[in-house]
């Protein structure tokens, strides 16, 4: 799930033209090992959203910057419009 994309160009490989650079899409853990932002994570677990799906999202969603959440939001809006997730999204950020 990091590889899609350029150089310096983050790409979401279910929708190409959702696009981030690399920098805020990829993390680097303290060991040096990268992973993909967990909201693009969750945003590739909405599509399914099995039961360790929403698990996974409810575990992770105190965790997340405001900016995430609201980037999650408006993701889920577009390509998943009507996700249960927006819900519980829009109460975490107080709307």
């Amino acid at each position: 799930m990091t590889e899609r994309g350029s150089r310096d160009i983050w790409s979401y490989k279910r929708q190409p033209t959702l696009q981030m650079p690399r920098a805020a899409a990829i993390r680097i853990d303290p060991a040096g090992i990268s992973y993909l932002a967990p909201a693009l994570v969750l945003l590739f677990k909405a599509r399914y959203t099995r039961p360790k799906d929403k698990d996974d999202f409810l575990a992770a969603l105190p965790r997340l910057e405001s900016e995430e959440k609201h980037d999650l939001m408006v993701w889920l809006e577009a390509l998943h419009p009507g996700h249960e997730w927006i819900v519980d999204l829009k109460a975490s950020m107080g709307g």
